[in-house]
């Protein structure tokens, strides 16, 4: 008798002979199975079971994307079920839908019932190249032709999307498209490719990283899907496609929130008083370089976004002559274009000037900043700047996290989460774009704070306390394109000195 749990089904993992399908049929003439029904799994073909329940024999194909009836017992000896399984999987990597791949299973099935050989019953049921058609394309041929596979689409998009995005975006972008090609579908045709495909790989992203990793390749998969069906959808294989489905059908339930938090001065001071005295964390030597403690001085001082303050260019930066020891550092509006929007819609940049007091450039000239190079804030490797995301993991190696290390290893931090436990709560380069408006607004000069970062210029609510603002943006209105540097250097004044006594004040304080 065959056991099973109550409910279930019994299993036997063996290498299948006609013997078990002869067993499976006594176990069903003698009404000898218990629970549901046995499983015989055969170990020669992978996924290949010979499911008996009360009644029948079936043969099943179980994959990751789904399980795959093959046919009866009766019609298809073990043989012939494992030539099945692998035409299956032959007839998935060619693009064939289910209905199709279905249809040659039913006509194998039919013609081995009938005694015709294996090879033969192959030849009559799945359709292959004949000798005399000509040779399989070449994947550049299939790619100039088409129809594409998944695997085809997301080369060719990337191709041209990524060409349009900064450097961070253009390789998180990559990442997020090309986890696609780890669910089994990537040699399908693209025609083929169904909705629980992309939810099952949106489902495996969730679970190996997070909701919002899986948020982003939904979104790279949509704009990959409606790329090619507006551009390519002949050779895509979408030219029957009058409704993108995709848009509608494939969803995350994920929202990101909006980051308000605010650091304060004695925050982002004491944060940096740390990040010159532990510039090695963790069980390395090695220590923070001077362009990158440089850079993190930089942000604080100045409220630019990490991104194209890092890239800062020497020859871009110059002495204002109106005011001796000030230097002025600009980018061009290609350096300050942001990142798209989730409508597609793209934040309009403009060029950018800042002007530097004397006492923030000695501050950077203090911590070591190099002197020389192309760069204001170089890497440690030569000929290459520091980046945005270099700092955040430098501030990630003070806020304690660890580090995956060669060979399956990780890089410890023995000094823990530095921050919290000096007292400050977690913060990222960007928050420093809340706290500078902010206290410049108490120290009412709003407009500065606006003008420092680059924002739209704020109208005036007719409040006593903007008047001065107000008349100062009069003076100003026949230089509407102007950089209104004046306004900006008396706001980055304020905002320098303030930091820095409070950098003195931190010092004085850990150091006692």
């Amino acid at each position: 008798m065959a056991g099973a749990e109550r409910g279930g089904y019994g299993r036997e993992r063996t290498k299948l002979t006609q013997a078990h399908v002869k067993r499976a049929k006594g176990l069903i003439s003698k009404e000898a199975l218990e629970g549901r029904g046995f499983d015989f799994v055969d170990t020669e073909c992978q996924g290949l079971v010979l499911r008996v329940t009360r009644r029948s024999g079936t043969w099943l194909l179980k994959r990751r994307t789904g399980t795959v009836t093959l046919g009866d017992m009766d019609d298809l000896p073990v043989v012939a079920a494992r030539v099945a399984a692998d035409e299956v999987r032959s007839a998935e990597r060619r693009g064939l839908t289910k209905r199709e791949v279905a249809f040659e299973l039913d006509v194998f099935a039919q013609v081995s019932a009938r005694g015709i050989g294996t090879e033969q019953a192959l030849d009559i049921a799945f359709t292959k190249p004949h000798p005399d058609d000509p040779p399989e394309m070449t994947e550049e041929e299939r790619r100039r032709r088409g129809p594409w596979e998944w695997r085809d689409l997301v080369d060719l998009f990337l191709e041209t999307k990524l060409p349009t995005l900064k450097d961070r975006w253009r390789v998180q972008f990559e990442r997020h498209l090309r986890r696609t090609l780890d669910d089994g579908f990537a040699m399908r045709r693209v025609a083929a490719v169904e909705l629980k495909d992309f939810v099952a790989m949106r489902d495996r992203v969730t679970k190996a990283h997070t909701l919002s990793a899986a948020a982003d390749s939904v979104e790279a998969v949509k704009a990959a899907l409606d790329w090619a069906w507006r551009h390519h959808a002949p050779r895509a294989g979408l030219a029957h496609v009058e409704f993108p489905w995709w848009r509608e059908r494939l969803t995350v339930e994920y929202a990101s929130g909006t980051r308000d938090h605010t650091p304060t001065i004695e925050e982002l001071a004491r944060t940096l008083v740390l990040a010159e005295r532990f510039k090695a964390l963790g069980g390395t030597a090695k220590e923070t370089g001077p362009g990158m403690l440089a850079a993190l001085w930089a942000v604080v001082l100045t409220g630019q976004r990490a991104t194209a303050l890092t890239g800062t260019l020497r020859a871009t930066t110059r002495d204002w002559p109106e005011r001796p020891g000030w230097r002025i550092w600009t980018w061009t509006a290609a350096e300050m274009k942001g990142a798209g929007h989730a409508n597609g819609q793209k934040k309009r940049a403009r060029p950018h000037a800042l002007p530097v007091p004397p006492e923030a450039l000695a501050a950077l000239d203090r911590v070591g900043a190099p002197r020389e190079g192309v760069c204001l804030f170089p890497s440690r490797v030569p000929g290459k700047r520091t980046t945005a995301v270099g700092m955040t993991q430098f501030l990630d190696r003070m806020k304690g996290k660890t580090k995956a290390a060669r060979k399956g290893g990780v890089t410890l931090r023995p000094e823990d989460d530095l921050l919290t436990a000096h007292g400050i709560r977690h913060w990222t380069p960007h928050d420093v774009r809340r706290t500078l408006p902010t206290f410049l607004d108490m120290e009412r000069l709003g407009g500065a704070g606006s003008a420092i970062l680059a924002h739209a210029r704020r109208k005036a609510q007719g409040g006593a306390d903007e008047e001065r603002e107000l008349a100062q943006a009069i003076t100003l209105r026949h230089y509407i394109h102007s950089q209104r540097l004046e306004l900006k250097a008396e706001g980055m004044q304020v905002w320098v000195k303030a930091i820095l006594e409070a950098v003195d004040q931190e010092r004085a304080r850990l150091g006692a």
